[in-house]
């Protein structure tokens, strides 16, 4: 990436490139976006692992899927798999058990009131010593979905903590939004 690109990138709202670097995610990692909306994490992160790693982005809303897949071909990104899930579904996402490395979860709490079964189906599909990054909105700040929907960063770790995750550390993922990493327990 040039340095007029990186420099766009960490500008941005959210910046998936900087949350990525800070999760620690390497070249040739299989990786889960759980709702992966538009797909700019999906862009991110595939871009990170390489040809030697994989992405699996996964929606339920056809929109998202069909965004992340022009984006992708217009970028000529070929180490991304598109699903249409539901990730509050055990065993929905069709992935082998202990197949990722990484797991996404990107502004996707907030949406669900099963946040407890999203946790489940990370936990299902990650391998021993693999890692959430997790990035959502923060209370307090005006933008962003309505405040009751959104979820406390010590909600969040207990949530994790009791799906067999382990917290690990903070990531700076901007004004808006809070990022933390966890790896599961072996």
């Amino acid at each position: 990436m040039d340095n007029a690109a990186v420099k766009q990138e960490n500008n941005r709202f959210l910046s998936p490139r900087r949350i990525i670097e800070q999760a620690g995610i390497r070249i040739g990692s299989v990786v889960a976006d759980f709702g992966c909306g538009q797909g700019d994490f999906v862009l991110a992160v595939a871009r990170i692992v390489g040809s030697e790693g994989k992405v699996c982005a996964i929606d339920i809303q056809d929109s998202a899927l069909s965004s992340t897949r022009s984006k992708t071909r217009i970028e000529g990104i070929l180490n991304v798999d598109l699903k249409k899930a539901n990730v509050e579904v055990y065993g929905s996402t069709g992935l082998a058990d202990a197949s990722q490395d990484v797991v996404l979860l990107t502004n996707l709490l907030f949406q669900t009131e099963k946040k407890e079964d999203v946790i489940k189906e990370t936990a299902r599909v990650m391998k021993q010593g693999g890692i959430a990054v997790f990035t959502d909105w923060k209370k307090g700040v005006p933008l962003g979905p309505s405040h009751p929907l959104r979820t406390e960063r010590e909600e969040v770790e207990r949530l994790m903590a009791k799906g067999g995750f382990v917290f690990q550390k903070d990531i700076d993922a901007g004004m808006f939004h809070f990022g933390m990493v966890f790896t599961k327990k072996a």
